[in-house]
């Protein structure tokens, strides 16, 4: 069936409309990258945000969140685990050895509902499986309904705005976790959510976003 649909409904680059993919290599070529950040307030140790939050990955986001054009997520994947294997290839050794778990960061149910899915979730689940790590979209879960956090502009609010959002679902956490979301601009939803987590109980953790 996807094949008769590319047949009819073919992919175009969404920034230069050849036809093939979504994201083709030339544009991609332009598109810049980022680098690791280093926390020093154990247990976290560390975030990744694998490209800028602009040009055709900009454009791929939007496209999966807004027109729910969920086929584009497994390019999406591909690039991921390009950047991470090519870039990062220690630190991936160090979460498979260490058995770190991806946890993505959940949507309030309603906004899902309206959606269909959580994009972090879709994206997460296939990245895991990539890189050969544990996955689980139940340790953590939203109890509150937010503003998005790209329409708020002041500090302040933004923290305000996810105070409380996010629940432990769970009794006991993985000692060592990966909290994952499509993008981060100021690291609050990530944040937030890991003050959500019974830190006692945790060894490890690092914050990993497609762009950022």
């Amino acid at each position: 069936m996807s094949l008769i649909l590319d047949l009819i409904f073919p992919k175009k680059c969404l920034n230069c409309q050849k036809i093939g993919k979504y994201i083709c290599p030339i544009c991609l070529s332009s598109q810049k990258n980022n680098s690791i950040k280093h926390f020093d307030k154990p247990p976290k140790e560390g975030s990744i945000s694998l490209f800028k939050y602009e040009s055709i990955v900009k454009k791929a986001i939007l496209q999966l969140k807004y027109q729910f054009v969920t086929d584009i997520v497994d390019e999406l994947v591909s690039l991921m685990v390009s950047q991470i294997t090519l870039k990062f290839p220690h630190l991936l050794y160090y979460w498979q050895k260490n058995n770190f778990v991806l946890i993505p960061i959940p949507l309030y149910q309603s906004r899902q509902n309206w959606r269909g899915f959580n994009q972090s979730n879709l994206l997460g689940q296939k990245l895991a499986t990539k890189l050969k790590l544990s996955f689980s979209d139940r340790i953590i879960i939203r109890t509150k309904y937010t503003q998005t956090q790209a329409q708020i502009k002041n500090h302040e609010l933004r923290q305000n705005n996810l105070k409380d959002a996010f629940v432990l679902n769970i009794s006991k956490i993985p000692p060592n976790i990966i909290l994952f979301d499509d993008v981060t601009s100021s690291f609050s939803t990530l944040n937030s959510a890991f003050k959500s987590l019974n830190c006692a109980d945790l060894n490890h953790c690092w914050y990993l976003t497609l762009a950022g």
